[in-house]
């Protein structure tokens, strides 16, 4: 009788053959795209403005495009904008839901972008500004991938979901940098990579406010037989909570997360940020040589990151916790190994395999540490995911300077002791989380945890 009631009722709406949770995959990581490259498209475009340096130039004067500290300083805007960003994403998340803030956060990303090509046509200091609301927007990429899963990946699909999300990263790169080349030297011109790219956004982003809701439990498009599949194996929640802050930065395995999180992304960062100026300053490599070397990673690492995440789930025979060790430590020591072997090679070939391997095994430990962050925080994850990316844009705003102190002559020496340091780092940082990694729940996450902490011993009591 109840299935009976059930089919009638799914009738009455459209259920994706089951299958919104899916729709919510690809809605997400759509987001997550845009986001990515609308952050990374002045990266690009800076090289295109020429016509603005004809335009503004003035007599003995060098104009901002054409100083080398000028442009890099608006790239460390950016970064400084998202670390501003992300302090006000938790609490926000906490109290408005991932729904609301992600679409916020998203939709100041893309409207800034759109506003780019203005603020460049009025002067330096604007660009700074739009670009630290555009970091501030784009703060949250790694916070949404925790909570697009938290609420919709059953539990035993999280690795294919968090690995599909993160992809948007590196897929988000592969379009924009030749959608980016044909428009620069199109008729349209630089401007336009921030209207496609910016517009599209906005786009993505209503379409994400319209159809995401934080949870599948109340999606009407939600059957009963998806939502039993999603909530199997996870913990009742009561509605939104409010992070335990200081519960969670005691706990043992998510210091270990964070540890190896740390390591991962300053040496990570070191790599897709610098790999190419070692490839061609010491390697000798030229620049199209560089350029292309530089793509071949990113289409890897998103084929490597679909298949990486299926297997995880699928690799039933192994515990869980193993699987989470075995990627993690495969990613990791591929990345330090990657580093070694790019310190005590003079081999072109060598370093270019060094270097494309390194940045395709470290993305699979996003079915390592970032799934066992997912598995112990559940409802919280998005502090843990928010700690993470702080990790990422502090490591962007470090890495100059320690690259400025460490090998300022850019020779092979220089350059072997750097990545020899980063080599030792990743390793130490990673070695606390195989001995606290697991799939359990943490007691804060549990429902009976703030009853638990809320209640007075009776000898307490007055």
């Amino acid at each position: 009788m109840e299935k009976v009631e059930e089919q009638q009722t799914n009738q009455k709406r459209f259920t994706f053959a089951d299958k919104t949770r899916f729709i919510v995959l690809i809605i997400g990581l759509c987001c997550i795209c845009c986001t990515n490259a609308n952050y990374n498209a002045i990266n690009f475009s800076v090289i295109c403005m020429q016509d603005v340096i004809s335009e503004q130039s003035v007599v003995n004067q060098t104009h901002w495009l054409e100083n080398t500290a000028d442009v890099s300083f608006i790239f460390s805007a950016g970064a400084a904008g998202a670390i501003i960003g992300l302090f006000p994403s938790v609490p926000l998340t906490t109290k408005f839901g991932v729904r609301n803030v992600l679409s916020f956060y998203g939709l100041l990303t893309a409207v800034s972008t759109l506003l780019i090509p203005l603020a460049v046509s009025i002067g330096y200091y604007p660009v700074i500004i739009i670009r630290m609301f555009q970091g501030f927007g784009a703060s949250i990429l790694f916070s949404a991938i925790g909570s697009i899963s938290e609420g919709w990946s059953p539990i035993a699909e999280i690795s294919t979901y968090v690995a599909f999300l993160s992809a948007g990263f590196q897929i988000s790169s592969i379009i924009l940098m030749p959608v980016s080349g044909v428009l620069c030297e199109s008729q349209l011109g630089w401007r336009y990579i921030f209207y496609l790219f910016g517009g599209i956004s906005v786009i993505a982003h209503i379409i994400f406010f319209t159809f995401f809701r934080d949870s599948a439990t109340v999606h009407r498009n939600v059957s009963g037989k998806e939502l039993r599949k999603i909530s199997t194996g996870r913990l009742p929640t009561a509605g939104r909570q409010t992070v335990p802050y200081l519960d969670i930065c005691k706990d043992k395995v998510v210091l270990s997360i964070w540890a190896a999180a740390i390591g991962g992304n300053m040496s990570f960062m070191a790599l897709i940020t610098y790999g190419p100026t070692y490839l061609n300053k010491v390697l000798g490599l030229d620049a199209r040589e560089t350029g292309f070397l530089n793509a071949i990673p990113y289409m890897l690492a998103t084929a490597v990151k679909f298949v990486a995440g299926p297997l995880s789930d699928h690799m039933t025979f192994i515990p869980e916790t193993w699987r989470m060790i075995f990627f993690a430590a495969l990613s990791q020591l591929g990345l330090a190994i990657g580093f070694f072997v790019m310190a005590l090679t003079n081999s072109k070939l060598i370093a270019q395999i060094a270097y494309t391997a390194a940045i395709v095994l470290a993305g699979i430990n996003i079915v390592g540490v970032v799934k066992c962050a997912q598995m112990v925080a559940r409802q919280h994850v998005h502090f843990v995911m928010a700690v993470i990316s702080l990790s990422a844009w502090g490591a962007i705003f470090l890495l100059p300077i320690i690259i400025g102190f460490v090998c300022p002559n850019h020779t092979a020496s220089e350059w072997a002791v750097f990545y020899t340091a980063v080599g030792i780092w990743v390793i130490i940082m990673n070695v606390p989380f195989p001995f606290f990694a697991t799939m359990d729940a943490a007691e804060y996450t549990k429902p009976e945890w703030e009853q638990k902490k809320n209640t007075v011993a009776p000898e307490q009591r007055i």
